[in-house]
């Protein structure tokens, strides 16, 4: 199964759904990343230098990878989007896929 595919939700050792309780600092942490990684990639422009578009990476790689583990799997499918088309030194043509990431991951926003 790859990294971006929902596997029903985040588990534990040998795949056993997560209790409640852990569940819930798994969420404040993602909401935690969403509000200070989500405004810096909304902020990054095709002129990004390469500092920026290093720091735009490793933003997009973690909300993919965190995405994922909390079932949103759609999150996490466009943040590698995003992730593969800087990698390839694609910066002007992240802002939509950005703004689509910042849609489906608005419900973890404050």
């Amino acid at each position: 199964m790859s990294a971006d595919q929902d596997v029903g939700g985040p588990r534990g050792a040998g795949g056993r759904p997560l209790p409640e309780h852990a569940l819930v600092g798994l969420r404040d942490a993602f909401a935690a990343e969403v509000a200070d990684r989500l405004p810096r990639l909304l902020a990054l422009r095709p002129d990004a230098s390469g500092d920026e578009v290093a720091q735009a990476l490793r933003d997009a790689h973690t909300l993919g990878s965190s995405a994922v583990v909390l079932g949103e799997p759609a999150a996490s499918r466009v943040a590698r989007a995003i992730e593969r088309d800087l990698s390839s030194g694609r910066v002007g043509t992240v802002q939509k896929q950005v703004r689509e990431l910042a849609a489906l991951l608005s419900a973890w926003t404050v």
